[in-house]
């Protein structure tokens, strides 16, 4: 009987829970307090504190299917998507863990059953073959002697380019840490295939099931010692194994993705089903369904760049198909309802018209830059020189206007264009390596933890006595720090608040004998460590000091401030604009701070002012604030208390309770009464996605100073034009109004003087030879009239040469227009007699170009009289050449 891929997952898990495993449910595909990571890539991502030692796993063995994202950072599979039989972006990872319990015999024993036994998955042992790290001999006999797989099917793997332990079966959690060789089962679908498991390439043999053994930790000097603990790691794709027990040769092909894809082929109007297209977009669509469900919104930046960039793939795809139109929003209800697995449906029924709305408005936003990037690379193809496409102009309409690289290949190939790719790729890799550097996933340092962790007690302490334990400086561990160092310093305990939940981390000082001070610039958390990166402004400081760890109290209440703030901006919200309304994120500094929730309709200024009103009357009315801890177990739904929904909490959690009001789920620190905020003043409420509304909010002085400034800009408005400040907007409407009449009456005159312009250029005009010289010397007209006056002449003439220059506002502008047809540089003319001591902005082609001096103002005309002198000449050369021909 063939199973279904919901049932395969069922009996992966039936399996491991009869060898007693703990079935737990896999992490948000949104990573928790980790940002070395765009997207969880892995089931073992919500294990890895207990992979470093940083916490003690609650049972030693673990079960899992995690969702993971793979179109970003280091594990990126986007460009394999449609072109191989095994790639997704989004796929389900099947894994069991042993912490300290079991290691390579039994988790080897363990697969080798659930894969091969008829009561489970039944495959063909003859058609498994087995990789293993070449010096993991304990791992190549368990396999032989043990489970029998004969040495033909036992491939040894080595070192990548003769760097040691730098292999595909040995796995790193970093460059340093915990690591150990990889043991990886492929399954052979037959000899009517090609491929090779050595370099893991074609389609005849399909990785299925990868286990690592955690048993090093490697140093900076790459010394492996042995762990004190030694852990299981496991991953396998749930599409992987489901097309090999469903028969098929590929992913695209199990029950979920055939079903899909049928229904994308009868929404695109198509009569077949088998297309790399359609791959793509089932793959692209199901990403783009959970990352919406999972809180990221398109933007252009961060994770939500690259959902944006999986839906504007997914659309192209769309369009290489043939079909012009929107379609992706149209299989949303179909995924939900029919696709998707049922642990998810109710997850995605709540999100659905969230998603929906977000695609669809996705696809309008994208066919408007395609019509506008096809709409400009039809017109720089009709100025080209020699049929080349400019890689900048490439590269313009790639990252600018958003047009595909396969839609400008296309184009290009219609028009017989030739594409200056070499540097398209240029400038690709260097705006990707600027991006890299700039990223918000930034590396952590490599911390091993030994079972260390710092003690966070600054709920209810400012400063503590701590112990120095690490001091990280470039990410090596040193001894000592001096002046002027910038590092990370770990203590044992501390009042520093890391930062986490959207609240910015404290500042401060570690300080010894006052004599000997460190500066804290930011604290961040990793793992169950709180590291405090700053520098050394005063003296030394050596690893085992004793010190003196405190936070700036300024800072701290501040943020304390707006992170309460933001408990009654969501009580308040829930109030005026209904309980339907779902956190989707937060900002706290000192500042200020914003607050993203899902609300489909638009806001309006009443409310705001309701939301500002009811915030205030809680803040005077000095409402006690106070935490506890409850187990998450223990949470019920008559509690009330608000949480976000696909956040990953721990088993005990705190909970913050504005007496009578709000019970939220937060780590960060707050008042202890609602009075010392002061004054909450909203000064922004934005739509950032579709259906994500966004409030920026200032509490304290600086509400205060935000009012203050906003009355002095009033008050300065009513004494300069005289006027009552009751009367400030019906003077400024009014105003407004006038400026928009004169407005149009001068464009109007500027368009009639262009014209009068116009005619004098033409009735000027000097023919060579059937070329048109048109020049224009004017003075004080501003140059950004040159556009509608080339627009009006350019289709009058066959071949011409336009030079256009004018005086304004104490600059020479020159501006070249040169039919295509002709060989003469529009640059060679701008250029000329141009000393190195003039300043000016020269940019242009060879058809057009344009110059802006900032002096030499007196030689204006005697500049324009040296460029039609050098145009004559170069007429009368290209005609002297042409008669020699």
């Amino acid at each position: 009987m063939v199973c279904t891929t919901t049932q395969i997952c069922q009996m992966f898990l039936d399996f491991f829970h009869i060898k007693k495993h703990k079935i737990m449910p896999g992490s948000s595909i949104i990573p928790h307090n980790d940002n070395s990571l765009l997207f969880t890539n892995a089931g073992m991502n919500q294990f890895k504190k207990y992979f470093l030692g940083a916490a003690q796993s609650p049972y030693p063995n673990i079960v899992t299917v995690q969702k993971c994202v793979r179109a970003g950072g280091k594990n990126n599979d986007l460009k394999n998507i449609g072109f191989t039989n095994r790639h997704h972006t989004f796929f389900e990872m099947l894994g069991n863990f042993s912490f300290g319990n079991y290691f390579k015999e039994e988790a080897i024993t363990l697969a080798w059953e659930l894969l091969t036994c008829s009561k489970w998955f039944h495959l063909n042992p003859k058609k498994i073959f087995i990789t293993v790290y070449y010096t993991d001999t304990e791992t190549y006999n368990i396999w032989l002697n043990k489970i029998g797989i004969p040495k033909t099917h036992i491939i040894l793997i080595y070192d990548k380019n003769n760097q040691q332990y730098y292999s595909d079966n040995f796995w790193h959690m970093d460059t340093i840490g915990p690591c150990g060789p990889s043991t990886e089962i492929f399954y052979d679908l037959g000899e009517h295939l090609s491929g090779n498991i050595q370099n893991n390439t074609g389609e005849r043999f399909i990785e299925i099931w990868n286990i690592v053994f955690i048993q090093f930790n490697q140093n900076l000097h790459k010394q492996l010692t042995i762990l004190p603990i030694k852990s299981i790691d496991t991953g396998m794709g749930l599409e992987r194994i489901s097309s090999i027990l469903q028969g098929v040769d590929s992913i695209y092909k199990i029950d979920i993705f055939e079903k899909l894809i049928q229904h994308i082929a009868h929404i695109l109007h198509l009569n077949f089903i088998k297309h790399h297209h359609l791959n793509v977009i089932a793959d692209h669509l199901r990403t783009s369904i959970f990352l919406i469900a999972y809180g990221v919104m398109p933007s252009n930046e961060h994770r939500g760049y690259i959902l944006r960039k999986i839906i504007r793939r997914a659309i192209n795809h769309g369009i290489m198909l043939g079909y012009k139109n929107i379609f992706l929003y149209k299989l949303v209800q179909f995924f939900i309802n029919e696709i998707a697995f049922n642990r998810d449906k109710e997850l995605l029924q709540k999100q659905y018209l969230l998603i929906k709305n977000t695609i669809k408005q996705e696809e309008q936003n994208f066919h408007l830059i395609l019509t506008k990037g096809i709409s400009y690379l039809k017109k720089e193809i009709l100025y080209l020189e020699n049929n080349i496409l400019p890689g900048e102009k490439i590269f313009y309409l790639y990252d600018t206007l958003g047009l595909s690289l396969d839609a400008i290949k296309e184009i290009c190939l219609q028009q017989n264009i030739i594409m200056e790719q070499n540097i398209f790729l240029k400038l690709l890799n260097k705006q990707r390596s600027r991006s890299k550097n700039n990223s918000l996933f930034k590396k952590n340092i490599n911390v091993f933890y030994h079972n260390s962790q710092t003690q966070f007690l600054g709920y209810n302490h400012i400063n503590t006595k701590s112990k120095i334990l690490n001091i990280y400086f470039q990410n090596h561990i040193i001894q000592k720090i001096i002046k002027n160092d910038k590092a990370i310093i770990i203590l044992d305990i501390t009042p520093f608040y890391g930062e986490s939940g959207g609240q910015l981390g404290d500042i401060g000082f570690i300080k010894k004998n006052n004599e000997n001070i460190f500066q804290v610039i930011t604290t961040t958390i990793q793992g169950n460590l709180i590291l405090h990166n700053g520098i050394m402004i005063q003296g030394e400081l050596v690893q085992n000091d004793i010190v003196t760890a405190e936070i700036d109290l300024i800072y701290r209440n501040q943020i304390s401030r707006n992170h309460t703030a933001t408990h009654l901006l969501n009580y308040s919200l829930r109030k005026i604009l209904g309980t339907h309304i779902q956190q989707k994120g937060s900002l706290i500094t000192s500042e200020y701070f914003r607050f993203d929730f899902l609300y489909n309709l638009s806001i309006t200024s009443k409310q705001i002012i309701n939301i500002e009103n009811m915030i205030n009357q809680y803040i005077f009315k000095n409402i006690h604030v106070t935490s506890y801890n409850i187990s998450k177990q223990n949470i019920n739904l008559q509690d009330n208390i608000i949480f976000l929904q696909n956040e990953q909490y721990n088993d005990i959690v705190r909970v913050i309770h504005i007496l009578n009001l709000s019970k939220e789920l937060c780590c960060g620190t707050h008042v202890t009464t609602t009075c010392e905020i002061g004054l909450l003043k909203i000064i922004k409420c934005l739509s950032i996605a579709h259906g994500i509304k966004r409030i920026h909010a200032v509490t304290h002085k600086n509400a205060l100073s935000y009012i203050q400034t906003r009355d002095k800009i009033i008050k300065s408005i009513t004494e300069m034009f005289k006027i009552d400040d009751k009367n400030v907007v019906n003077y400024i409407m009014n105003y407004q109004n006038k400026n928009s009449v004169i407005h149009k009456r001068l464009q109007k005159a500027e368009n009639y003087i262009a014209k009068q312009i116009i005619k004098k250029i033409i009735q000027d005009n000097i023919i060579f030879n059937n070329i048109n010289l048109l020049i224009s010397e004017l003075y004080d007209y501003d140059p950004i009239q040159f556009n509608y006056i080339l627009k009006n002449m350019i289709n009058k003439f066959d071949k011409f040469i336009i030079i256009l220059s004018t005086i304004w506002i104490k600059k020479i502008f020159i501006l070249i227009k040169i039919t295509p047809n002709l060989n003469i540089n529009a640059l060679d003319i701008i250029n000329l007699n141009i000393s190195n001591t003039t300043k000016y902005n020269i940019n242009g082609t060879k058809s057009a170009a344009q110059i802006i001096i900032n002096n030499n103002i007196d030689q204006y005309y005697c500049f324009i009289s040296k460029i039609k002198t050098f145009i004559l000449n170069k007429i009368n050369m290209l005609l002297h050449e042409k008669k020699n021909n």
